[in-house]
């Protein structure tokens, strides 16, 4: 079942998704909710009930939960035929004892069915506000669980809700969707339909008819394309990447065929609603699938996540001071890697800096501004990238310096290199020239966090082992500047 479909469904139990929702009903205050050990035996008797059938799993665990027990002395009637309003809002499960079921006919009560331990009753009362069709009393000492209508529209609609702001966060994470409003937005999330697929699944096939466009929601796969040479590996797709909008936009069969690597969730749209929703984005979808993009990402692939062992040179320009007192331009070639030059340089061309004539040489040229701070062997200084005008905070240390703890300059590599966290800093580039070892990170203007810290400390009274009393404080000085290098 579909995303589509399951929110009209829920919608349809719930009586419209739209309403407020306001405080979680309550069981009666008499009542005790179902032992935690009984979930398990409830949900199997639920799964009886074709309404409960048809949610899903989380949908169901969290309405079972909400079930209460309650006692039904022998001859007591739980239901009366004709009820309704409240005494017409409840289903039950028997958990011990015997039930009758009793229907009028020609004026006579007459028995026409039995109800015992793990039988359900009164499931049209979840659904509908209708009268009761029969009369259900307690032939012996009896416990039933109960489930209200009020509780079961209330998680469904919670769940549902949920869902779809779920889905729509996801969407907020997906690059290629990010000029669309919220309303656009919105209109993909009522659109959308979740698949999954397990390992080695094919998901679309070479040569076949295109109807469906995805985006990957959990899990990865790859893209496998017929070459006279054999199949040939020529994309990896990973969580909020997309696949299967060129047969849709252009009309042509598919062009390569996808493999589920891992357990893979897919959000899938249908060919009029892709057109008519992301239609606009036909040229963002096709530089986002260029040859040149899905080389870089293999490279990286390849290198496992460390940057390439292909060269490139990257220029830092400074100002220093000549003989006579003169400031001149100093510029000092390093080696970089070819991978993350390319990706800076891309970038520029991303954001419209550089598109009017896009310049394929593998060279980063940075200019070296203000110093932020610096340490015992490295500095921090304000650097920009020539072409797009951005702004980095370039870390430079000497390599003499750098042999006292190399594990921990190594370290700090590796982690930077592989956070993408808004708050946390990230490292776009690595190089070297014959003395100086350089990293390139997020220029975070805010200040140091030691410095905050400092800032803030307090003095602190604090009792000790031994009994006596000792002060203890962090000294409330602070540098005067404001360095953005990582701690």
């Amino acid at each position: 079942m579909g995303k589509v479909g399951q929110i009209a469904r829920v919608q349809g139990i719930t009586e419209g998704g739209g309403k407020r929702r306001g405080a979680a009903p309550k069981i009666p205050s008499h009542n005790v909710k179902a032992d935690t050990e009984d979930l398990p035996f409830i949900e199997g008797c639920l799964a009886k009930v074709l309404l409960f059938k048809q949610l899903d799993p989380s949908m169901q665990r969290k309405v079972v939960s909400e079930t209460y027990e309650r006692t039904v002395q022998a001859g007591e009637i739980l239901i009366t035929e004709g009820d309704t309003g409240l005494a017409a809002s409840e289903l039950y499960i028997v958990k011990s004892g015997e039930f009758e079921v009793l229907e009028r006919r020609q004026g006579v009560n007459m028995r026409v069915n039995m109800k015992k331990r793990g039988d359900c009753f009164g499931e049209v009362s979840l659904m509908y506000s209708c009268a009761r069709s029969a009369t259900v009393a307690a032939t012996s000492l009896s416990t039933v669980w109960v489930l209200e209508r009020d509780v079961f529209r209330y998680y469904v609609r919670e769940i549902q809700e949920t869902e779809a702001s779920q889905i729509e966060l996801f969407l907020n994470s997906v690059p290629i969707l990010a000029s669309l409003s919220r309303d656009e937005k919105l209109r993909l999330v009522d659109a959308l339909e979740q698949q999954t697929f397990k390992p080695t699944a094919r998901v679309i096939n070479q040569g076949d008819p295109g109807s469906l466009f995805y985006i990957i929601k959990e899990g990865e796969a790859i893209v496998m394309q017929a070459t006279p040479q054999g199949q040939k590996k020529v994309n990896h797709l990973f969580k909020a990447d997309f696949f299967g909008e060129r047969a849709l936009l252009s009309d042509e069969p598919r062009a390569a065929s996808v493999e589920a690597l891992t357990q893979m969730t897919c959000l899938t749209l249908q060919r009029d609603r892709f057109v008519e929703i992301l239609g606009p984005l036909e040229q963002i979808m096709a530089r986002e699938k260029s040859p040149q993009v899905v080389t870089q990402r293999l490279m990286k692939l390849q290198t496992r996540g460390t940057p390439t062992h292909l060269p490139a040179e990257v220029l830092v320009k400074r100002r220093k001071r000549g003989k006579n007192g003169a400031e001149i331009w100093e510029v000092v070639r390093a080696r970089g890697h070819l991978d993350e030059v390319l990706d800076l340089r891309s970038s520029s061309t991303m954001n419209g800096q550089a598109a009017s004539k896009p310049d394929q040489s593998a060279q980063l040229v940075l200019v070296e501004g203000p110093v932020l701070g610096g340490g015992a062997f490295s500095r921090v200084s304000i650097c920009t990238e020539e072409s797009s005008g951005r702004a980095y905070a370039m870390k430079r240390m000497r390599k003499s310096g750098v042999v006292q703890c190399p594990e921990h300059v190594f370290c700090e590599q590796a982690i930077t290199r592989n956070t993408a966290h808004p708050f946390c800093i990230r490292q776009y580039a690595s190089f070297q020239d014959k003395y100086h070892l350089y990293f390139l990170f997020d220029l975070m203007p805010g200040g140091d966090l030691m410095d905050v810290l400092v800032a803030e400390a307090k003095v602190i009274k604090r009792r000790i082992a031994q009994g006596a009393w000792r002060r203890a404080c962090f000294a409330p000085k602070v540098r005067p500047t404001s360095t953005p290098f990582p701690l």
